[in-house]
């Protein structure tokens, strides 16, 4: 890895798990932000395209070709109806801890909805006494959220409620992907046995670190909204996640998480 560009510090080590699927039209932009927040502090990005078609492949590797050092590229093929992000997060996770010696992870979206800007604040957290992982949270005092439906934010807000319930009161946001942990953090999801690469993937990692006795911070963020409306939402998909946090809950209260 390079040192870019005034950011954290120059101790830290930084890999950014970055999931993506078409977004040509934001993914250079983002890259920059990244670039620009984090100054001087040595990081890579692992990008995983899960099957862009609209010219996001040929631009990554342009990009990859000029700055090998700050960016990797898995490239995956979708064979599973519906969002893989869970997937994709979880591959990065593997090759970061494979392939590089960092000491922070990070999850970010691909679509300008977190802002790279919060990247030093955030990363400064987890130097606090015992916290071990950071979650940039919609849910917490002085944060924003903005070009957002109103009828998106209600079904996020009453998912979030859900799981807060049926799992652990400790945390608010379960669902948003913008998230900064240790290393030991990301090495604990690895050894375990996951079962969902859906989204719901999120509050699955999160109930494994719960359950081993993590310390999770959340702090204030500014979500963009990026025009995901309610007609993106199926009721199939939904039932599906239902299920899939009562399956969490058992086993974060119940049976505990197998180890691979």
């Amino acid at each position: 890895m390079r040192a870019v560009g005034a950011g954290v510090s120059q101790t830290r080590r930084v890999f950014i798990a970055l999931p993506v699927l078409n977004e040509i039209e934001n993914i250079e932009l983002l890259l920059d932000r990244i670039d620009a927040s984090l100054g001087e502090t040595p990081y890579i990005v692992c990008v995983v395209d899960d099957g862009s078609r609209d010219g996001t492949r040929d631009y990554l590797a342009q990009r990859r070709a000029q700055t090998p050092e700050t960016l990797a590229v898995i490239e995956r093929t979708k064979t599973q109806h519906g969002s893989q992000r869970g997937g994709a997060l979880y591959a990065a996770l593997e090759w970061g801890l494979a392939n590089t010696d960092c000491d922070v992870f990070v999850e970010i979206d691909g679509d300008l909805s977190h802002r790279p800007e919060e990247l030093p604040a955030a990363i400064r957290t987890l130097d606090e006494p015992s916290v071990d992982v950071v979650i940039a949270s919609k849910f917490v005092d002085g944060s924003q959220v903005i070009n957002r439906p109103v009828g998106r934010e209600l079904v996020s807000l009453v998912c979030s409620w859900a799981v807060h319930i049926f799992l652990s009161r400790r945390v608010r946001d379960y669902s948003n992907g913008y998230r900064f942990y240790t290393r030991r953090a990301a090495e604990l999801i690895t050894q375990t046995r996951i079962r969902y690469t859906s989204p719901i993937y999120l509050s699955e990692v999160l109930a494994i670190w719960l359950r081993a006795g993590l310390q999770v911070r959340e702090i204030s963020t500014l979500y963009v909204g990026r025009g995901e409306g309610l007609s993106k939402l199926r009721l199939t998909d939904l039932a599906k996640a239902a299920v899939a946090v009562l399956e969490i809950a058992f086993r974060y209260h119940v049976t505990g998480f197998a180890r691979r």
